[in-house]
């Protein structure tokens, strides 16, 4: 696979993944106890990460990272899904939309 293919393809993923979060993140704030739901926003910002970070996007991956620090928290039970968190996951998944 050439490398412009390969970011095609992350490109594909990464609108389907982006699209995803928004509604999970929107459906997240109404059931902020959903541990499975949870799980599933962790491990897409965790994919992105990886992605980014395999295609050399170093800003999208500190993007991804912090992102999925602040859902590593939650899913510890160290911080409580409140609107200005899910604003600041929702803000993460705009940049990355963004670049």
């Amino acid at each position: 696979m050439e490398d412009q293919d390969i970011v095609n393809e992350f490109l594909i993923e990464s609108s389907d993944n982006l699209g995803r979060l928004d509604q999970e993140m929107v459906e997240l704030e109404r059931r902020p106890r959903d541990v499975e739901l949870l799980a599933s926003v962790f491990r897409t910002f965790h994919t992105i990460k990886g992605t980014c970070g395999f295609l050399g996007y170093g800003k999208l991956e500190r993007v991804a990272h912090q992102a999925e620090n602040v859902l590593s928290q939650l899913r510890s039970g160290k911080q409580t899904l409140t609107s200005g968190l899910a604003s600041l996951v929702l803000e993460a998944v705009d940049v990355l939309r963004r670049h």
